[in-house]
């Protein structure tokens, strides 16, 4: 203690005086900073201009006085400072940021003294240490508008007026006593000598804003219809200036509302019909038998029946309204209808035609199927009406009855004994024939055969045994002829006729000598035949180049003719007309 002592008071090495002095230095600095910062209080407080100290570093509100919170709308709260609820000190920040001097003049600000307010303040300040931190002692006072920014409003309200005085709808502008002070260029042709019955107050526009619409007459002479808005003019302080009134002919859009009006009331009666229409329709579908389905100009199913889509093979109405056939069933099975689906649509032609389908047993269903094209009366659009009838058996029944009348047709021409043609096919075949030859200038050949002593073979061994002799004939005869245009008829009796065409005179000798052999071979007994105990055949030939000078009944009579003389020459034999080429 005693060394600390003497090293702090010691007049040789002592510091005591030293610390007296630096100690005293700093208690004036610390007063003198403590009359200074409430001098700045003072001084700010009651000054007559609004004075407000802003945080340099955050931008918060320090320090403010009565004007400025009158001018700015600052608050106090305790000892703190607030600014108004629409800004916060970030708006402040903002506002100082660009300066980095130390201090600005005359900085315009926008001040939002409420969310509805606005004023316009010119603020001046200077950057200070205020309370240990950097700070801005700022000035506020309203803004004055220069020459220049005055100019610069009359120009824009003379744009302004150039604008509304370009507007067709009528303007107006009355003051707070309902005096008109200003209108435009619309609003003066159109009530010129009127202007109180254009302005006239609305009933209710004292609450801000009413509107109301009334018939009058235009310079011209015509009846209008006008739609007028009234509302009052606020200044940005929200002091009330007068009444803004603006007009506009409704006349047509009241006319179309009108026709709408009347467009509508047509439009539920064509409903209505529509609607019957589609219960009819439906009524229709759900009712009939046959297959019914419509498709639009998209080939979009609108309307089918069950029995259509079964036919189709689809379980459900609904899984084919509102879908194309050709995504519902599989392509191969659409390629039936697509040709005719389409001729229809885009010729604007009608189809029928029978078509054929498996039903779910496995049985064959045959359809009669009509295809029309059809025209939506409602919306206008082309499409195709598709019905079809099962007509299964029906058509069953035309099967069987043409097969029955071919079968028929075919027994008419044939001989019921033999089984070859008859002289009914002979002649008409032979008719036909002989055209086509004479055409052609072919050689045709006809050849009459008789069984030789016939009559005495049956009073001999029956009539049973003789139409057994007959069918074995005949049986020869067929074998004979190879050709499938060759034709063998049983001609009458045991007379026989063959018609070979284009073939000679030799080529028919030929054939004739093969029956002979044929007959002979096949041995059938003739004991009371006088030529020998077989039976055998007599052939008469006769071949032609047929012209238009000749018949088919010349023919067969010079044929007749040569069976007769081989007949005269012993039987069992043939004998070629004496003409035959």
């Amino acid at each position: 203690m005693e060394q600390w002592m003497t090293w702090l008071w010691d007049s040789t090495y002592g510091h005591g005086l030293d610390f007296l002095v630096i100690f005293a230095s700093i208690a004036c600095v610390v007063l003198v900073y403590s009359r200074y910062v409430k001098h700045i209080e003072t001084l700010v407080k009651d000054m007559p201009a609004a004075i407000m100290v802003v945080g340099a570093q955050k931008g918060e509100l320090i320090l403010s006085n009565r004007a400025a919170m009158q001018l700015l709308g600052v608050r106090r709260i305790g000892h703190n400072y607030l600014y108004p609820t629409s800004i916060d000190a970030n708006f402040m920040l903002g506002q100082l940021q660009p300066f980095s001097s130390r201090h600005f003049h005359s900085l315009l600000v926008n001040w939002p003294v409420s969310s509805q307010q606005h004023v316009a303040i010119d603020f001046t300040g200077r950057k200070v240490l205020f309370r240990g931190q950097s700070a801005w002692v700022i000035s506020a006072i309203p803004h004055f508008q220069t020459s220049e920014e005055v100019q610069e409003e009359i120009n824009s309200l003379s744009v302004a007026k150039s604008a509304l005085d370009s507007l067709s709808e009528h303007i107006y502008i009355k003051d707070n006593q309902g005096k008109l002070i200003q209108t435009n260029t619309a609003f003066q042709r159109f009530w010129a000598n009127r202007e109180e019955e254009g302005s006239a107050s609305i009933e209710g526009v004292l609450k801000g804003r009413a509107s109301k619409r009334f018939w009058t007459s235009s310079p011209d002479g015509r009846g209008c219809l006008l739609e007028t808005y009234q509302s009052i003019l606020m200044s940005p302080e929200g002091e009330k200036l007068g009444y803004l009134g603006i007009s506009h002919d409704v006349t047509d859009w009241h006319n179309i509302q009108k026709s709408l009006r009347d467009e509508m009331e047509r439009r539920k009666d064509t409903e209505v019909a529509l609607a019957q229409r589609d219960t009819i329709l439906q009524n229709i579908l759900e009712s009939s038998p046959d297959c019914i389905g419509i498709f639009d100009e998209n080939m979009v199913y609108q309307a089918c029946n069950q029995p259509f889509v079964t036919a189709l093979g689809i379980s459900d109405v609904n899984d084919l309204i509102g879908h194309r056939l050709q995504d519902v069933i599989p392509d191969e099975a659409y390629a039936r209808f697509s040709d005719s689906d389409y001729k229809v649509l885009y010729e604007g032609k009608s189809t029928r035609h029978l078509d054929k389908s498996i039903s779910s047993s496995g049985e064959y269903i045959w359809f009669d199927v009509v295809k029309s094209p059809f025209r939506d009366p409602a919306s206008g659009t082309n499409g195709v009406l598709i019905m079809a009838r099962d007509v299964s058996e029906r058509y069953l029944a035309e099967k069987k009855l043409a097969e029955a009348n071919q079968e028929l047709e075919r027994l008419s021409f044939v001989d019921s004994l033999t089984k070859v043609s008859n002289r009914r096919h002979f002649d008409s075949q032979l008719e036909t024939l002989w055209h086509l030859h004479v055409r052609e200038q072919q050689p045709i050949a006809i050849m009459m055969c008789d069984i030789d002593f016939f009559k005495g073979y049956n009073d001999h061994y029956g009539h049973q045994k003789g139409d057994e002799a007959l069918v074995k004939v005949a049986e020869v005869f067929k074998q004979v002829l190879s050709r499938s245009s060759d034709c063998v008829a049983r001609y009458g009796g045991e007379e026989f006729g063959f018609l070979l065409p284009n073939t000679t005179s030799e080529g028919a000798q030929k054939i004739a000598a093969d029956i002979h052999r044929h007959i002979e071979q096949a041995a059938i007994t003739h004991e009371l035949s006088s030529v020998s105990t077989y039976i055998t055949v007599s052939i008469g030939l006769a071949s032609y180049l047929p012209t238009h000078n000749h018949t088919p009944e010349q023919m067969i009579a010079f044929a007749d003719s040569a069976l007769y003389q081989a007949k005269k020459n012993g039987r069992n034999q043939t004998c070629v007309h004496a003409n035959s080429d």
